[in-house]
């Protein structure tokens, strides 16, 4: 029997105070020996940035120990960081991240793996500790940006997904001519959004040299936009699955990614953020917003907000702030209602979290409520569910 899973991709329980989030992937890099790939991302709020003439510059370094079953350290290697800003603006900016991947080649008896992250400016610092487990034979997949292995397997709008595909090496296999060469003539390529099939190509693997090795490789790629600039591949999480075929065996791997696209060059995304702005926009405002082009929309929605748009029953709430109300309520009111649009998310969103929720359960001989007390805008809320099925109705809608 030929075994699949071959590449291994899974995120690392971290430790630490330094905010840190570490993926390992694992593959067979050569017959004696496998590759341990980390990518990692570290938000900037979480490094220390000191001033150096013009710039602000934080350093930090990540180290790899791998050890065998008896704790004794086999291989290692200690990389050392830089990062610099011309502005203060970007350490401090909560979604900007410094991000990258480190390599080792692992021995056979390396077991475990530990990895280390240190602030070099402060005392800050993380640690994963993990189980290697190693490809046992069949079809790898390796995704690729610009030439080098992708970090945290993830692509924004101007980038290529790049994978390529190719038949592990087994034990022993030491000679210059790949011996797996004449067993992998093509492989299949599907991209799926859970369970939609996206795009896909089927490609002829070609045999090329590396590093005194011929082996054969099938390679796919896919614009995340097209030249207009909008998103071919909308925000979200994706899977690639390989299917190999040659020599009468088939051989199958996936591998998981996910496309980071600014939401108003996704058309669907700002459609719907648009909608999502029910509570604070006039119609018109909606009407407008809709039909902005494209290469507008950015412009047109930070001017929307840039008033501290919008006065919600006489407060001023933030995009930050109205944006996770509307999260809020998609994940908690999206059972047996619609999300920010039931009854429960509307109030949601225009007040916020309650200062006190009574409840009580559906029986037979009277129907679920809620009621949701907010003491300092002197304002009740009573919500029935009359059947039981989640439905909460708000029955003194004239509060609102």
């Amino acid at each position: 029997m030929w075994l699949v899973p071959l590449l291994l991709v899974c995120a690392l329980p971290v430790q630490g105070e330094l905010k840190l989030t570490l993926e390992q992937s694992v593959y067979q890099a050569t017959d004696f020996g496998t590759m341990l790939d980390v990518s990692y991302e570290i938000p900037n709020t979480s490094l220390t940035f000191l001033r150096e003439d013009s710039q602000f510059v934080a350093r930090y370094e990540i180290s790899i120990q791998v050890s065998d079953r008896r704790r004794d350290i086999l291989a290692g290697d200690l990389w050392q960081r830089v990062v610099r800003f011309h502005g203060y603006g970007p350490t401090v900016v909560r979604d900007s991240v410094e991000s990258g991947t480190v390599s080792l080649v692992v021995p056979p008896a390396a077991l475990d793996a530990r990895v280390a992250v240190n602030d070099l400016g402060s005392e800050r610092s993380a640690t994963a500790a993990f189980r290697i487990e190693r490809p046992t034979g069949g079809l790898t997949v390796r995704l690729y940006r610009s030439g080098r292995p992708v970090s945290m397997r993830k692509y924004g709008i101007g980038d290529t997904l790049v994978a390529v595909a190719e038949v592990a090496s087994g034990p022993g296999a030491g000679d210059s001519l790949y011996q797996g060469a004449s067993t992998f003539d093509s492989c299949r390529f599907v991209v799926k959004r859970g369970r939609q099939i996206v795009t896909g190509a089927t490609v002829r693997a070609l045999i090329g040299d590396e590093g005194g090795q011929w082996r054969p490789k099938a390679r796919f790629e896919y614009p995340i936009g097209d030249s207009a600039g909008a998103a071919r591949l909308g925000g979200g999480e994706y899977s690639l699955e390989a299917v190999g075929f040659g020599g009468g065996r088939v051989l199958r791997s996936s591998v998981g990614f996910r496309i980071d696209v600014p939401f108003y060059l996704d058309d669907s995304a700002y459609l719907h953020r648009v909608e999502q702005l029910v509570y604070v926009a006039s119609a018109d405002e909606l009407r407008r917003l809709r039909s902005v082009p494209r290469g507008e929309r950015e412009q047109a929605w930070r001017e929307f907000w840039k008033r501290e748009h919008a006065p919600i029953r006489g407060r001023y709430v933030s995009e930050e702030v109205y944006f996770e109300r509307i999260d809020y309520t998609q994940e908690h009111f999206a059972h047996g209602e619609r999300g920010y649009l039931s009854d429960r998310g509307h109030v949601y969103v225009l007040y916020g979290a309650p200062d006190q929720v009574e409840s009580r359960p559906f029986d037979i001989d009277s129907p679920a409520y809620e009621i949701w007390y907010y003491y300092q805008i002197n304002k009740q809320f009573d919500f029935v569910d009359r059947f039981g099925a989640g439905d909460y109705v708000l029955q003194n809608r004239e509060e609102l």
